[in-house]
């Protein structure tokens, strides 16, 4: 079991590491958003299922199984809601300068 969330929590790391390079990476606003809501999403989703896996049933585990939900409900809706007001407040279709 130790292995698995050890994996779990490595793998979840590297994706948010990557994810953060890719936000550097991006030259418009748009593409950074994506790019960076997806990756979060998913290394947070391998990061609490470690931590899960790690703590067994317990209270915690559920404590961070509702963590987990609360995040992709409110991650989802923040993303929605910057892009949507980046798209309201500028003309540039997304670019940087």
């Amino acid at each position: 079991m130790s292995i698995v969330t050890s994996v779990l929590l490595i793998v979840g790391v590297i994706i948010a590491l990557i994810g953060t390079m890719g936000c550097f990476r991006f030259d418009n606003f748009l593409a950074r958003t994506h790019a960076v809501s997806i990756v979060d999403t998913f290394s947070t989703l391998l990061i609490i299922l470690g931590l899960v896996l790690h703590y067994g049933l317990s209270l915690l585990s559920l404590k961070l199984l509702l963590i987990l939900v609360f995040l992709y409900i409110t991650g989802s809706t923040a993303i929605h809601a910057l892009t949507q007001a980046f798209l309201k407040h500028s003309g540039n279709k997304g670019e940087i300068k």
